[in-house]
């Protein structure tokens, strides 16, 4: 009976090598023993390694956004801290092994090879998208709570913690960083509410007494989060970059192959954590045996 080969499957099974290998230490004998199959039938998929990993990127990008999707299906606060902690114990589980799918790629690749950074770019862009839509909808549903919040550029932030959390824990192989992680994101979504209760209790004061605003002390009370939401503020021209770099990633997608985006199970954050801890046991294992 022959062997149907799949290739959603090849996408996956070299999503875990890149993950684990990396791209340039997985070589295509790697991939096809994976799979499983001659190395003719790999070509009749993709023409070259590069053209994969291409697709490896989309399918990182569209997991995590289905995840988003699968875990924000509301415009709830707790359910984007949710997601995060999802994403968070997905890394932890794995016992802190292997880091950001994207990460990996974006720290090996982007200094090297001009079209990979192009795609990573393309995906972060992407996630960034859908996590500033939310944003964008929780501040004009919200706007006594969120108005001072600046949708593109706080997506844009939340992204590079996301990243850097991993980073460290990852090296650092404990949860620490992932505390550190919420409590800068509790302070940019209930920063807003402090100061309106602070607005409310200045204008009890001023209807009391006659009222002197104290300039200087007003300037020492900002706190980092909003002194980068206000900095950022700056830059006039930001909704505008963003909406033509969003707006040329919509041209560039439309040649993109739809059959590489994927349904995963909401209980899961990528499938290529899934079962990753099984190599390194198998190595230890093998090494004690040699002992």
């Amino acid at each position: 009976m022959t062997k149907k080969y799949n290739k959603n499957f090849i996408i996956q099974q070299s999503a875990k090598l890149f993950y684990y290998k990396g791209y340039k230490n997985t070589e295509l004998t790697d991939i096809f023993k994976a799979c499983e199959m001659p190395n003719d039938i790999f070509y009749k998929f993709f023409s070259s390694k590069e053209e994969l990993l291409i697709a490896v990127i989309k399918y990182h990008t569209e997991n995590l956004i289905n995840f988003f999707n699968n875990n924000v299906d509301d415009l709830s606060i707790q359910k984007f801290h949710y997601f995060f902690e999802k994403y968070f114990e997905n890394i932890e589980n794995n016992k802190f092994h292997g880091g950001s799918p994207l990460g990996n790629l974006a720290l090996e690749l982007s200094d090297i090879n001009k079209n990979i950074r192009e795609e990573l770019v393309k995906s972060y862009k992407k996630i960034e998208l859908r996590f500033s839509f939310f944003i964008t909808t929780l501040k004009y549903a919200f706007p006594e709570k969120y108005d001072k919040i600046i949708p593109e550029t706080t997506a844009r932030i939340l992204i590079a913690m996301l990243e850097g959390t991993i980073l460290i824990l990852k090296t650092e192989k404990e949860s620490s960083a992932i505390n550190d992680f919420f409590v800068i994101f509790n302070s940019i979504f209930i920063i807003n509410e402090i100061d309106e209760n602070n607005e409310q209790k200045n204008d009890e004061e001023k209807k009391s007494q006659n009222y002197i605003p104290d300039i200087q002390n007003e300037k020492n009370d900002d706190s980092l989060p909003q002194n980068i939401l206000d900095n950022a503020a700056k830059n006039d021209n930001i909704d505008q970059e963003i909406g033509e770099i969003g707006n040329s990633n919509i041209e560039e997608n439309n040649h993109f192959d739809e059959n590489i985006y994927y349904d995963i199970d909401s209980d899961s954050l990528i499938n290529v954590f899934n079962n990753l801890d099984t190599t390194p046991k198998n190595d230890n294992n093998n090494e004690n045996n040699k002992k």
